[in-house]
């Protein structure tokens, strides 16, 4: 379903050169609106991250991830070598 063209509808009633300012003025708000939602969101993450250090930072996730990733390798080998002495 297509979205209705309100600024079409808007120049009817006001005139093509109007229409198009206060469209263009609606959608300057929305790019605006974006990037302070953008920023609060960089600057709260980084509040958390870094001042309150409730947060950890990229490499510190991915450095967990490698750690449990090898535990669980290790897990599986020692599974195998208790099956492997069960069994015998």
């Amino acid at each position: 379903m297509a979205s209705r063209d309100w600024e079409e509808d808007l120049a009817q009633l006001i005139g093509d050169p109007l229409a198009f300012q206060v469209g263009y003025r609606v959608r300057e708000f929305k790019d605006q609106t974006r990037h302070i939602k953008l920023d609060a969101q960089q600057m709260l993450s980084e509040y958390l991250q870094y001042e309150l250090d409730l947060l950890p930072s990229c490499s510190q996730v991915t450095a967990f991830n490698q750690k449990v990733e090898q535990l669980d390798s290790h897990i599986t080998e020692l599974e195998a070598r208790l099956n492997k002495l069960i069994q015998s």
